[in-house]
């Protein structure tokens, strides 16, 4: 079996392993050569961009207007902020944690205007049960520089930019995407022009809020004016809840006092239907008459 790589790709000796996939430290290819135009932070062109890529109608982006009360069932976050002035040296004690050993998927931005995609990339293939089959690429772990190489994600990125109305490509925005995801036990910040994934702490019911208010209160206290937005992803299929069989009989509970089992009795009927079986002998509802007071009643 040959272990030579594929056709037009380059790789040193020591980054190709006899029986290996094609799927790690491979050279960009020049079709991500730029600069591209930059994307803006909309809800609806990033599940444009999202099912370009083949990802299911059940995962969508939307926007959070509360970061202290993110979606419960959000699988990642997108967050832009601005930058220039003190803010990098503001954020920077939240980006100095090493990350946990999670083998999280981290794609680098090395072009310019790719900030945003990066940022959808790190956390749609992070995200569990995410798939993307339109990247036309094997296994499960593909690396940063087969991704950014798919055809399909510069026609997704040229698409979804042009649906948010984004600024020419080359200049300057002010501002940056990165991505707050979940990653085995962990919470994991992800930035495209940083070295790799940055720990954030461990995952918990309050975790996202804590990280993302982290991140603002550090840039507001930098600069006072500045303006965020916070886009989660987002599971929509309803959860399907477990109902107990047509006619079974209901569950014993176990008393916690005498250790006894007890036959859980059925719900009361309806209101409405215990009254209509209160009848009298002359066949009137009992709800119909006055009632009287069993001492003085004849």
């Amino acid at each position: 079996m040959s272990a030579d790589p594929p056709a037009g790709h380059r790789c040193g000796a020591s980054r190709w392993q006899r029986g290996t996939l094609w799927l790690q430290h491979v050279d960009p290819p020049p079709a991500v050569e730029g600069p591209w135009p930059p994307l803006a932070s909309d809800p609806d062109a990033f599940t444009t961009f999202a099912r370009d890529l083949g990802a299911d109608e059940r995962y969508r982006f939307i926007d959070v207007l509360d970061i202290d009360a993110p979606p419960k069932r959000a699988l990642a976050f997108v967050v832009c902020y601005p930058t220039g002035g003190s803010v990098a040296e503001a954020i920077l004690p939240l980006f100095s944690t090493p990350p946990p050993p999670n083998a999280a998927f981290f794609a680098r931005q090395t072009v310019g205007g790719t900030c945003g995609t990066v940022a959808l990339l790190n956390s749609l293939l992070n995200a569990p049960g995410v798939a993307l089959p339109e990247l036309g690429l094997e296994g499960d772990r593909p690396s940063a520089a087969a991704v950014l190489a798919a055809p399909a994600v510069r026609a997704a990125h040229d698409r979804c930019a042009g649906a948010a109305g984004s600024a020419e490509a080359g200049r300057r925005q002010g501002r940056h995407f990165v991505a707050l995801v979940k990653v085995a036990k962990d919470y994991l910040w992800l930035d495209g022009k940083r070295a790799g994934p940055v720990g954030a702490g461990p995952r918990s019911k309050k975790g996202a809020k804590r990280e993302l208010r982290k991140l603002v209160d550090a840039v507001l206290d930098a600069r006072p004016d500045a303006l965020f937005s916070v886009v989660a992803l987002v599971d929509t299929a309803p959860r399907p809840r477990p109902r107990p069989p047509a006619g079974s009989a209901p569950r014993p509970r176990t008393s916690a006092r005498r250790g006894a089992a007890v036959t859980v009795p059925p719900p009361p009927a309806p209101l409405a239907t215990r009254l209509s079986l209160r009848r009298t002998r002359s066949g009137e509802s009992s709800t119909d008459r006055p009632r009287r007071s069993k001492m003085y009643r004849k």
